[in-house]
């Protein structure tokens, strides 16, 4: 069986909310910045970003964290701006 991918909010600080793709507990989304490659992370834990699972945008510095399914590591179901 091939892997799902499915779409999760992308949630801004300042700007309307978004659509980032998750498969399984990655996700891949577009920053705000119109940088034109994709950034991609990983589900970390419940509690929130740690250095492993921070993505920062190398254009604009805006970081972003990817909200697992309520447990550490569990799949993806969103992606915040921190």
């Amino acid at each position: 069986m091939s892997q799902q991918q499915r779409q999760v909010p992308l949630v801004f600080q300042d700007l309307p909310e978004g659509l980032a793709i998750a498969t399984g507990n990655n996700a891949a989304w577009l920053c705000h910045c119109s940088r034109t490659l994709p950034l991609l992370g990983k589900a970390g834990q419940i509690k929130g970003a740690s250095d492993n699972t921070k993505v920062t945008c190398e254009e604009c510095n805006a970081s972003y964290f990817v909200v697992p399914d309520g447990g550490d590591y569990k799949r993806a179901v969103a992606v915040k701006e921190i």
